[in-house]
């Protein structure tokens, strides 16, 4: 467990979630889901038990190239960041991340504390290389934050998002190298 400061500094701390977490995990993801169109998933697909939610986060735990983290401020989840490699021998050098932050504390340093966690881990792991992600193209803040933090645009996905309002998003996938 790592203690942050946030803009407005307040105390946060990263670790990795354990068994204990997955009530409040479910509970995170659903406010997630219902507060931005800006995620893949929606409110209506989402119906993780807390059984499955274990399962995910056991695994998580079992597997040296993958990391689960939670932000956690006055023991509730504010933040979370998932990162999982690619399967194949040739491309298990890399893997994929998402992050998160609640809507309530955006904008406030959370999650490039999370990205930066998973960034020293994967230098630290010695199995990964190159860390991506994809995001929506019209997540301009996210992408701002990624390229400070040292990604760049490497492809782009026209039209791969079609969001309820029927409006067509394109996906930026952007990646770093840990060496």
């Amino acid at each position: 467990m790592t203690e942050h400061q946030t803009k407005d500094g307040r105390t946060f701390f990263i670790r990795r979630p354990d068994e204990n977490d997955a009530e409040k995990i479910i509970q995170y993801s659903k406010v997630l889901f219902t507060s931005t169109d800006q995620v893949l998933t929606t409110i209506d697909e989402y119906g993780i038990t807390i059984e499955e939610e274990k399962t995910w986060i056991n695994n998580s735990l079992q597997n040296p190239s993958a990391i689960t983290l939670v932000a956690e401020m006055n023991k509730e989840i504010v933040g979370l960041l998932f990162f999982g490699p690619l399967g194949k021998k040739k491309n298990c050098h890399t893997g994929e991340f998402g992050v998160n932050v609640h809507p309530d504390y955006q904008a406030r340093g959370i999650g490039r504390a999370l990205i930066k966690t998973l960034l020293n881990w994967a230098k630290e792991n010695g199995r990964i290389e190159k860390v991506f992600l994809n995001v929506f193209a019209t997540n301009t803040n996210a992408i701002e934050l990624y390229k400070n933090l040292g990604f760049v645009e490497e492809g782009k996905h026209v039209k791969a998002i079609k969001q309820i309002s029927g409006e067509y998003v394109d996906i930026i996938q952007m990646y770093v190298e840990t060496r």
